[in-house]
């Protein structure tokens, strides 16, 4: 009995190359521009896609059903598992099989020539089923591409054989190889196996046994140990006492097996099938350079500059005065590399006998003299071309317009302006500049005008250099003496016997023109030890500290790229303003008569100050710290840009996640003087006493607080004060400055004072001297707590509290008790508002004696953020944070803010600047506590000051990352008693110790 059932007439034959078509060749053409197929840069993709199908047609369609005997593109071999010689008489039966249950699968192997098993896939995917399946979605076909499965597997030539097992498995619905070989008999052909005790395995072994003794033909089986090595069995018994089973081979067992190998029991649907597919030789190696594609990722943004307005040569340098334009044209096209002072003296020690002049920043080899001379005479010209106009332009009549006379005037105006663009650089500085080192200018605004050269004050200016002469001195005398110690200068080379004879002028003329040739040269060498020189001014040149920057890998922009010619390197307006044009509804602001800066020049100044700042930065670059230092290269404030960074510890050396930036913010200024006052307020509303009625356990709780930041005086400050109930009753705290020794450092007694509480002129408590007036800011609070007795007895509580840059908060308070009765005259108590009024910052006049050393004081400083809390005494909690967050008015609890602050005055805190006081800025913006008209302001002078302050902002403790500062820095950090430790954290950053 034949036992496979697919018997192909078509054996043995290798698979044979069709005519390409155009379907094939788009399909090899898509792979190659996918990337499927590399192939060199310069092929042809059509004429590579025929090359390969020329040498690979080999797309089988694989039978599972034998006498179809369809082929549809290519050949392909079975592999018979008994040839029929070997049943003999046997009667063959052909047993169809279909393909498509959910235990049918398909392994696919990959051999070289050399029979060489490269690749195996125990569940081979890459295969296509028919569209016309049978009513049990099976099919008798498969179709299969062998090409395309080797380019997939990244085989693009060479010689290779496909073998694919199309197989159904039997013992579980798994890839898992859950047999081993226990015992091999010695003629290989009976296997004793064995498997984990699971009654599901043995009872599907019993049914497969069942299976081989009711079929009526020859049935097998095969043991697949993966790697294409099947072998095929022929019986199989299965133990009932333990988990084994014997099993009947039909040939010896493969050498290469033996006993603990594992595999798994399935049955061939068809025999295996063998391809052999040539995907030709290998394609030429690409051994030209690839060039980078585009970044089309890169953001154009930072590198990209921005195009200013279509002009003409013409148009970029029209303008309406003729000094700026020829001024424009000489920096143009006479552009001095080196940024030379022309007017610095270096300074000397006293006890040196030479004399530093300003000719040696720019003169070496050449003769300062003879450049003085040479720019008299080039004025000369000037003066001459500006006289030969002049008088050109006295012709009138038909004759003024006439050929002859425009083309003259055009001569004599092209010769002055290419006079001027020929200037060098000293030359520039003297005509276009103004000092005591240029010529004499007639006015004191760019663009100057000069002096004529026969006027009284460009003689004094230049003088002489001889001896017995009137004008002896100025500039000439100074030039002689340069050169004269000058000891690089070329005549000095010259033979005495030549340079003494006056027949010689002209050659020591030359000389010294040569030396001025290459004092040009000089300049430039002179500059490149200038480079690694910080010095501000004397150091790496403004002109090359771009290309500097280059060379150190920093790129930099320039922010007035698209600036007019006459603003960017004259600094002027367009039509001969000093000043850069404004635009309409705009104010420029200066501090400078002088002029505008050109804008080349300030873009020069941030290049040189990233320049000399580079070290810094690129050590903290990508903190907090090294953006602040890029913001200050560019001028830019602190305060306009905040660095927000999330995450870190949940809590720094002030126990809170603080977040820290630079607050900018106005404060109210000024001297009350005497019997004058900042603010007066009403203490108490009809509004307010309903707040107290309906808080009665904490009724009698009240906080006032404010910000004060005094000037330092020998006088006593009045902070605030309550009054207008009873005189004898009303406290007020007061600064009290200290005159003692120093306390804490040399000359520090001047910083220092305390805060005092006087009632009926007494002082009832004080607190410790503290720094006062150290010029910060500092949060005052006064204010009364609960009971402290059954009598109704309360503390007055007082103090001041700060914190400074790296988080310090420092606290100095103090108390005072205070009955019940003189609560309510004061604070007020339940319904009762106490006091009529609140003063800060100096007192109105009373007569009663316990005014007589409150009404003569005064306040001279800065004050801010007034807050009245009521029905609740902030806690030091609150109060600390208060001092991180100065602006912040949070209370004890979460809504405290908006049910007990009933007066806000933020002066200036908001940078809203009331000149008017025109009402409270409290939370409960619903309700009016206090009318604008209960605000009143009584100072002999006023002003609203701006400030800087650095704010460390508490972040709520929620879920997700917040808000802190400098997470990322640079931190040496310190071991505490040499403990390293995986369980203890024993290293201490320097911002939380």
């Amino acid at each position: 009995m034949k036992s496979f059932k697919n018997k192909i007439s078509q054996k043995g034959k290798r698979i044979k190359t069709n005519q390409p078509s155009t379907k094939d060749i788009n399909k090899i053409v898509e792979q190659i521009n996918t990337g499927k197929i590399n192939i060199p840069k310069t092929a042809d993709p059509i004429e590579v896609a025929k090359n390969i199908i020329k040498q690979n047609s080999k797309n089988a369609e694989l039978l599972s059903q034998g006498g179809s005997g369809a082929i549809s593109r290519g050949e392909y071999d079975t592999i018979e598992r008994i040839e029929s010689n070997l049943l003999g008489d046997t009667a063959n039966r052909v047993i169809g099989r279909k393909f498509g249950s959910e235990e049918d699968y398909v392994e696919a192997h990959i051999y070289n020539l050399k029979g060489q098993l490269l690749q195996s896939i125990n569940d081979f995917q890459d295969y296509q089923i028919p569209t016309n399946p049978d009513s049990y979605g099976k099919t008798s076909n498969i179709i299969v591409n062998p090409v395309e499965v080797l380019n997939d597997l990244n085989y693009t030539s060479g010689q290779y054989k496909l073998i694919l097992n199309i197989h159904k498995k039997q013992i579980l619905n798994s890839f898992n190889r859950i047999f081993s070989i226990k015992e091999i008999s010695p003629s290989r052909r009976e296997l004793k196996i064995a498997y984990n005790d699971d009654d599901t395995v043995k009872t599907q072994l019993n049914i497969l046994v069942s299976r081989l003794e009711d079929a009526v033909f020859y049935k097998d089986f095969v043991l697949n140990f993966d790697r294409n090595k099947n072998e095929l069995a022929i019986n199989l018994a299965v133990s009932n006492i333990r988990s084994e089973a014997l099993i009947k081979l039909f040939e010896p067992l493969d050498p290469e097996l033996s006993v603990g190998d594992k595999f798994r029991i399935a049955l061939e649907i068809t025999d295996p099938i063998s391809m052999d597919v040539d995907l030709g030789e290998p394609l030429p190696r690409d051994t030209s350079v690839q060039l980078q594609g585009p970044n089309y990722n890169i953001d154009t943004r930072l590198l990209n500059s921005v195009p200013s307005q279509f002009k003409s040569f013409d148009s970029a340098l029209e303008y309406s005065l003729t000094s700026s334009y020829q001024h424009l044209l000489q920096q143009l096209e006479n552009s001095e590399v080196p940024n030379i002072q022309y007017d610095y003296i270096r300074s000397q020690d006293t006890s040196s006998l030479e004399v530093p002049y300003h000719f040696e920043n720019f003169i070496h080899f050449g003769s300062a003299t003879e450049r003085l001379r040479n720019f008299k005479y080039k004025l000369s010209l000037i003066e001459l071309y500006d006289n030969q106009i002049k008088d050109i332009n006295l012709i009138i009549g038909p004759t003024s317009a006439s050929a002859a006379v425009l083309s003259n005037k055009k001569v004599v105006s092209n010769k002055k302006t290419n006079l001027i663009k020929g200037f060098d650089g000293y030359e520039r500085f003297l005509y276009f500049e103004s000092g005591a080192y240029s010529w004499p200018k007639t006015n004191t605004i760019s663009p100057y005008t000069l002096a004529h050269i026969t006027s009284s004050a460009a003689k004094d200016w230049l003088g002489s250099d001889i001896e017995n002469a009137s004008l002896y001195g100025g500039q000439l005398l100074s030039a002689s003496l340069f050169d004269r110690q000058n000891p690089h200068n070329l005549t000095n080379l010259i033979p005495r016997h030549i340079s003494d004879n006056p027949n010689n002028d002209q050659y020591k003329l030359f000389i010294n023109m040569v030396g001025q040739h290459f004092d040009h040269i000089w300049t430039y060498v002179h500059h490149i030890t200038k480079q690694k020189d910080t010095h501000h001014t004397n150091g790496v040149s403004k002109n090359l500290v771009y290309l500097a920057l280059k060379s150190l890998g920093i790129d930099t922009f320039d922010q007035f790229e698209n600036s007019n010619l006459i603003e960017y390197i004259l600094g002027e307006g367009t039509a001969g303003s000093p000043f850069y044009d404004t635009p309409v509804s705009q104010s420029l602001i200066t501090s400078s008569n002088a002029g505008s800066i050109p804008k080349g020049d300030i873009t020069k100044e941030a290049f040189k100050r990233l320049y000399h700042n580079a070290p810094y930065l690129l050590k903290t670059k990508g903190t907090e710290r090294g953006i602040h230092a890029l913001m200050n290269c560019y001028g830019l404030p602190s305060t306009v840009l905040n660095i927000k960074e999330y995450g870190g510890a949940v809590k720094d050396r002030t126990g809170y996640k603080t977040f820290s930036y630079d607050k900018y913010a106005h404060s109210y200024t000024g001297d009350s003087g005497t019997s004058g006052y900042f603010i007066k307020t009403h203490w108490s509303s009809s509004l307010t006493d309903v707040i107290s009625a309906s808080n009665s356990s904490n009724v009698m709780e009240k906080t006032v607080e404010f910000r004060i930041k005094p000037y330092r005086s020998v006088n006593t400050y009045h902070l605030f004060g309550l009054s207008g109930s009873n005189a004898t009753k009303d406290p007020h705290i007061i600064l009290t400055p200290y005159t003692g020794s120093d306390i804490s450092a040399s000359n520090d007694a001047n910083n220092f004072g305390r805060i005092d509480l006087l009632i009926n002129g007494d002082v009832k408590a004080s607190t410790k001297n503290f720094p006062a007036y150290n010029g910060n800011f500092w949060n005052i609070h006064i204010g009364t707590s609960l009971f402290v007795d059954s009598t109704g007895s309360a503390n007055i509580q007082f103090g001041a509290y700060q914190t400074n840059y790296l988080k310090n908060t420092f606290k100095f308070t103090a108390s005072h008790e205070q009955d019940r009765a003189s609560r309510t005259l004061t604070f007020g108590d339940s319904n009762i508002g106490g006091a009529s009024f609140a003063y800060f910052g100096g007192v109105s006049p009373n007569p009663n004696s316990a005014y007589n050393e409150i009404d003569t004081l005064s306040y001279s400083g800065s004050l801010q953020e007034i807050r009245y809390h009521f029905s609740e005494f902030l806690s030091d909690n609150t109060l600390t944070k208060h001092s991180l967050e100065p602006f912040m008015y949070a209370g004890n609890t979460i809504s405290s803010s908006f049910n007990n602050i009933v007066f806000r005055l933020p002066l200036g805190s908001n940078n809203i600047l009331d000149y008017q006081i025109s009402g409270s800025y409290h939370p409960n913006q619903l309700t009016t506590f206090f009318t604008s008209q209960s605000i009143s302001t009584n100072m002999s002078s006023q002003t609203w000051v701006s400030n800087v302050e650095k704010h460390h902002l508490v972040t709520p403790d929620t879920v997700g990352a917040s808000m802190s500062s400098e997470k990322v820095r640079i931190d040496s950090g310190s071991i505490d008693d040499n403990i390293i430790s995986s369980i203890i954290k024993s290293e201490t950053s320097t911002l939380d110790r």
